[in-house]
């Protein structure tokens, strides 16, 4: 990995005439000699007690922090396929559910009267079905008078179906009725709650009411117009149900025609022309029966349908859906969210991404959940910069099954910039600025000894020396700032920071 150099922040602020008066301060006491030939006491050079260590080699490396936001791995809206009147709710927010749960039921009501209207056409197809069978044997030249019974058989079970489908209209209609009923109860709710807010409004504007009436008269007039609409919805599905059942009438007289054909094709006794007319009205009628299997079964599935279930495990998330109200297929009642693992996205500066890949170790800190850093691996890198910002976003994903980590949580990742290995480093403050050079000073026995040296990676506590320093050196780590270039030091301790 490259290697950058970074720049000093500690300068080497002691002039040298006043670094005289600093080593006053030093532990050593003061040692005077006597000049004999001037008579003069002259004042020499003070130790200065300092700390050193050995250089040796190490790691070093810089991090960049980019902060985002947890998020949920899997994120699940569920919506229902079917409208109607929601029957029950079985969960909440927050609350853990398994894939298949049941999680809210629609009013089946409907469902099953069509369901019911639907088998009893396809009885009566199947009846059909039988009668042109008999025909087409009758007309092969079979014994009459078992299949003449047959026939006769088929038709009156033909007819038993169209009374059965005909009290089925019977039963529908009714429905109708009764949400024509609710409609125009509902029509004359909301007209009256409507007549009540313009009052209210006309004395609210004179200060005769309060305003929490007016709200309350209003608050009328919303919850009227929402009753409306549900008996209209209940109202089509109603209407819808009785135009089925109408037309289960005319299949079951359908059936009622081909089964007394049949009858007729063998009480006469049909030759070739007839056998022929019978395998048609059998195809036909095996056609028909086919169908109204078909139709049913769909009706079967959209009862199924009506209980809406968890398309995965997870947590609840958020719910907009309660009893007695009606449900939209457009809408989405729930949301799930999976958080065993959680994502967070952070958008790096182009200087880093290119240092980022895919399945890479990254620290993360999560103070709301831990003081201890999580671990977590890169997902994806965006390859391109988002054209506001300039910056790559980048995806982390983290394990979460002990589920301390919540959606919506701050986060700040962690990437490395500048890294290096089985190098020299040394403590950041070890290093001086003199005359825009950095520098360090070691201990050569009794004196200090000043070195130039090239620096490398700062990362703030400690620095790279990529030049100017040799593995062994006694390096000054404390007292450094009060010598200079051979002044006489007193090593407290050595091989300490």
């Amino acid at each position: 990995m490259k290697k950058s150099t970074s720049p000093m922040h500690i300068k080497f602020r002691i002039p040298i005439i006043l670094l005289g008066a600093i080593l006053v301060l030093s532990l050593v006491a003061c040692d005077l000699s006597v000049d004999n030939d001037a008579g003069m006491e002259i004042p020499t050079e003070r130790l200065v007690a300092v700390n050193t260590m050995p250089v040796q080699t190490g790691d070093i490396r810089t991090e960049l922090s980019f902060t985002g936001i947890v998020r949920a791995s899997t994120q699940i809206p569920v919506m229902a396929r079917l409208s109607g009147m929601v029957s029950e709710v079985m969960f909440n927010v927050g609350d853990f559910v398994y894939a298949g749960d049941v999680l809210f039921t629609l009013d089946e009501a409907d469902l099953q009267t069509n369901i019911r209207a639907l088998s009893a056409q396809l009885d009566t197809a199947n009846a059909a079905v039988n009668a042109a069978q008999t025909g087409v044997s009758l007309a092969g030249g079979s014994a009459v008078q078992g299949q003449i019974l047959q026939a006769e058989t088929a038709m009156i079970h033909a007819q038993a179906g169209v009374e059965q489908a005909q009290l089925g209209v019977e039963q529908a209609q009714l429905g109708v009725e009764q949400r024509q009923l609710a409609v125009s109860q509902a029509e004359l709710a909301y007209q009256d709650a409507s007549t009540n807010l313009q009052n209210m409004a006309l004395l609210l504007e004179y200060g005769d009411i309060p305003q929490t009436q007016f709200d309350q008269a209003e608050s009328g007039v919303s919850n009227t117009r929402i009753m409306l609409e549900q008996a209209r919805s209940a109202l089509e599905m109603a209407e819808i149900s009785l135009e089925q059942a109408r037309g289960g009438v005319a299949q079951a007289q359908s059936g009622v025609t081909q089964a007394t054909a049949s009858y007729n094709l063998v009480s006469q006794h049909v030759r070739s022309e007839n056998l022929r007319r019978a395998q048609d009205g059998l195809a036909q009628a095996q056609a028909q029966r086919d169908a109204l299997a078909v139709n049913l079964e769909a009706a079967e599935e959209r009862l199924n349908d009506a209980s809406i279930t968890a398309p995965i495990s997870g947590v609840i998330s958020s719910r907009g859906v309660e009893p007695h109200a009606m449900m939209l297929p457009n809408l989405a009642p729930f949301t799930i969210v999976s958080i065993d693992t959680v994502l967070i996205h952070v958008n790096v500066t182009e200087s880093i991404v290119n240092r980022i890949e895919n399945g890479q170790e990254i620290s993360v800190n999560i103070s709301a959940a831990s003081n201890i850093p999580f671990t977590g691996h890169v997902l994806t890198v965006s390859p391109t910069a988002d054209p506001m910002t300039q910056t790559f976003n980048v995806e982390i994903e983290l394990d979460n099954s002990d589920g301390l980590l919540r959606p919506g949580m701050f986060a700040e990742a962690f990437f490395t910039r500048d890294e290096s290995s089985d190098t020299i480093v040394v403590p950041r403050s070890a290093v001086l600025l003199y005359e825009g050079q950095p520098i360090v000073f070691l201990a050569n026995g009794e004196h200090a000894v000043q070195r130039a040296v090239t620096t490398g990676i700062d990362s703030g506590s400690e620095i790279e020396i990529l030049e100017g320093l040799a593995l062994g050196d006694n390096l000054i780590v404390r007292g450094q700032t009060f010598v200079r270039d051979g002044s006489p030091i007193h090593i407290v301790e050595e091989g300490v920071n």
